[in-house]
């Protein structure tokens, strides 16, 4: 027979599941922030919708920078429980051009689709006198932060948040002549 101290006992602990779905983003940004402050990057902007949360970082030995834009697309628990928490996770990297006249040519953007394949797409933008190469990727932040402790995996993100800016990296260096 159930006692009235159990019952509540597990509704507060259902109250927090659902709650705790809603913020799993803010707990993957928090790893994200943490991780990219360790590496030798400072945060220069933040800002958020509640749906994006959008950083931009920069290198200040470089002066290179790195933007990431995330949404959480599964705030609901049953959800998150059913497909992960899935989020948006675009990564740009930039570097400050000497001269912008160099324009993207048709032949560089053959090379990175076809290194991208079915993956995602590449979105040129200039900024100022920095040229920025970003890729949208679709991740399940239950694979960098514990549902159930909501603790970040900061050894992972770090590791994955470097292998996409050291490729992005790469495709802004051929544009550039770098």
């Amino acid at each position: 027979m159930a006692t009235f101290e159990q019952l509540v006992k597990d509704s507060w602990k259902l109250a927090e599941e659902e709650h705790a779905a809603t913020y799993m983003d803010e707990v993957f940004v928090g790893g994200l922030v943490s991780t990219m402050l360790e590496s030798g990057h400072a945060l220069f902007d933040v800002s958020s919708t509640g749906d994006y949360h959008n950083m931009l970082f920069e290198n200040l030995d470089t002066q290179d920078r790195v933007i990431i834009q995330v949404r959480h697309s599964s705030n609901a628990l049953a959800e998150a429980k059913t497909l992960g928490h899935r989020m948006q996770f675009t990564c740009g990297y930039g570097m400050r051009a000497k001269k912008m006249g160099k324009l993207i040519s048709s032949r560089w953007k053959e090379s990175l689709s076809d290194a991208l394949g079915d993956i995602g797409s590449i979105m040129y933008d200039v900024q100022g006198n920095y040229l920025f190469a970003s890729m949208p990727l679709y991740i399940i932040a239950d694979d960098y932060v514990d549902p159930d402790t909501l603790m970040p995996d900061f050894d992972k993100i770090a590791e994955h948040v470097s292998v996409v800016t050291e490729k992005l990296k790469e495709f802004v260096e051929v544009n550039l002549g770098a």
